[in-house]
């Protein structure tokens, strides 16, 4: 027995990074680029300004929403006719870019 600790009222949670990262699990995405990984929320509805996952054709594309089109990571703009065509997958929440290089030497 003894008196209780004076730390005690200054013990903090730990820090979850699912919780911080990923608000709804459910509904998230983690998609692989050619720069690392990104985390992709269903959820969201896109809003001018945002960096969004897009589908045109077979594959799902990464750019940047504006009110007329989408601009791709190529530097392409897509607008008109062709917009009509794209489907918004999810909203892009997170950037995890990738460090490691395994053709660069160790020095």
């Amino acid at each position: 027995m003894g008196f209780p600790s004076p730390a005690a009222d200054y013990v903090e949670k730990r820090i979850d990074l699912n919780a911080i990262l990923m608000p709804h699990r459910n509904k998230m995405l983690l998609i692989e680029t050619p720069d690392g990984f990104v985390l992709a929320d269903k959820s969201l509805k896109p809003v001018n300004g945002d960096t969004v996952v897009f589908q045109l054709g077979e594959f799902p594309q990464l750019g940047k929403l504006f009110n007329t089109g989408i601009i791709t990571q190529d530097g392409e703009i897509i607008d008109g006719e062709l917009l009509e065509g794209a489907v918004m997958l999810c909203v892009i929440t997170f950037k995890m870019l990738s460090v490691y290089e395994p053709e660069m030497p160790i020095i």
